[in-house]
């Protein structure tokens, strides 16, 4: 998972990396904020973002949800491409609390949702 964060970091730099990171991201497992019952059943946690909206928060490392909230935070891993199929019309933020994040708007997701099956 680290080299999937490093990608993100020079995505920074190298804007012709963006796709491949989307690619390996789509691919990836995250951690959410939240529960997931026996059943499957899903309840992400929702953020407020800094402009007020609300945000489901996803992390590409589980150091950023134990730095953040503790080691005692209900959190669950999932297939980021489910989580955005399961999401969509929501506004995600990768790594909220890190000094790099990555919002999502539900429009954007769509697009990569998209790309990925053409």
């Amino acid at each position: 998972m680290a080299k999937l964060q490093q990608l993100f970091t020079q995505t920074q730099e190298n804007y012709e990396l963006i796709p491949q990171f989307l690619d390996q991201l789509l691919e990836a497992d995250v951690y959410c904020l939240g529960v997931q019952d026996a059943d499957n059943t899903i309840q992400f946690q929702v953020l407020e973002t800094p402009d007020g909206e609300q945000a489901i928060p996803f992390f590409v490392e589980l150091e950023s949800i134990y730095s953040a909230f503790g080691s005692q935070v209900e959190h669950f891993t999932i297939n980021t491409r489910k989580m955005f199929e399961m999401t969509q019309g929501a506004t995600l933020v990768l790594n909220p609390t890190s000094e790099l994040s990555k919002e999502f708007s539900p429009e954007e997701i769509q697009s990569i949702l998209n790309m990925d099956t053409e």
